[in-house]
């Protein structure tokens, strides 16, 4: 693919969404001219037809009832094989794959698909998918997101996580050992307890601070964290904090300059301009909204 296009994720009221959801109808004599990629992950299933799929250069016939799963940053681009073909994209941000609280184990499952480049199966059969329970799954989402009823967010949420959970099942069941390709040594082999140990600190926690407790070399890790995480090491420790503030906010009386000191920020200006790079609001501003809501 020479040449690839940035897709940018969708806003609802000023906010990225964390999931959306589209019913999409290619047509044979329309196909893809340009691969396209997003920092968004991304679930195919195929209603009606049959479509091929050129993923990072490599390519997959994709056929009625089968599911795909794009991890972030791979270049694709799709072509219909039949007069016309329909299938529900859903669309999701890495981020609602991991959290502060999130164990050893739970890391594990989800590494294969934050990777840019993973080596996981890429079409999932139509026999598991519907075995697993998986197309209701992918049709409630598409109504929850049709409907945007009040919690609507949560249903769709859930339906992803879900859906995930039936592939890595699978993948266990089969006996696939899930490698993550990008990133290689001893981070990559223990990634998961690394997560962990900055889940429990990240409010103090330094990027030198973890390298040296692992005995990891600084630049290595700095390097290596990026290119499995797909984002920098400071973007997950912020990523972390915002959502730790979020729940102060709304459960708690505590100021806006005690929970910037709490977490670990230099100063209150500084707190509120990390919140609204990662809310698009001030700290003040979401919680008004909330409780206006």
């Amino acid at each position: 693919m020479k040449k690839a296009v940035l897709e940018k994720a969708v806003d609802v009221d000023g906010v990225t969404v964390p999931v959306e959801c589209i019913e999409m109808e290619k047509r044979e004599d329309k196909p893809d001219h340009f691969a396209h990629f997003h920092e968004y992950l991304e679930m195919l299933y195929l209603l009606d037809g049959q479509m091929d799929i050129w993923l990072n250069d490599k390519h997959y016939p994709f056929c009625k009832g089968e599911l795909i799963v794009i991890n972030s940053n791979e270049t694709h681009r799709l072509a219909s094989v039949t007069p016309v073909s329909k299938y529900i994209v859903i669309k999701f941000t890495p981020k609602l794959l991991y959290s502060a609280g999130q164990s050893v184990k739970e890391t594990q499952y989800i590494l294969p698909f934050l990777a840019e480049h993973s080596e996981q199966p890429r079409v999932y059969k139509k026999e598991f998918v519907e075995s697993s329970g998986i197309p209701p799954l992918i049709l409630d989402a598409m109504a929850e997101w049709n409907k945007k009823d009040t919690g609507y967010e949560l249903a769709l949420k859930a339906d992803v996580l879900k859906t995930i959970r039936h592939v890595v099942a699978f993948l266990s069941e089969k006996g696939i050992n899930v490698k993550v390709s990008s990133g290689s040594g001893n981070i990559q082999q223990i990634i998961s307890t690394i997560l962990e140990y900055i889940n429990e600190n990240f409010k103090t926690v330094s990027e030198m601070d973890v390298a040296e407790h692992f005995s990891i070399s600084y630049s290595y890790f700095s390097r290596s964290f990026k290119q499995i995480m797909n984002m920098s090491f400071k973007e997950y420790i912020n990523y972390l904090k915002i959502n730790e503030a979020q729940r102060l906010l709304l459960t708690t009386g505590k100021s806006i300059t005690d929970i910037s000191l709490e977490l670990g920020f230099s100063s209150s200006s500084h707190f509120i301009n990390v919140f609204k790079k990662y809310k698009n609001c001030s700290p003040k501003q979401y919680k008004k909204n909330i409780t206006k809501s």
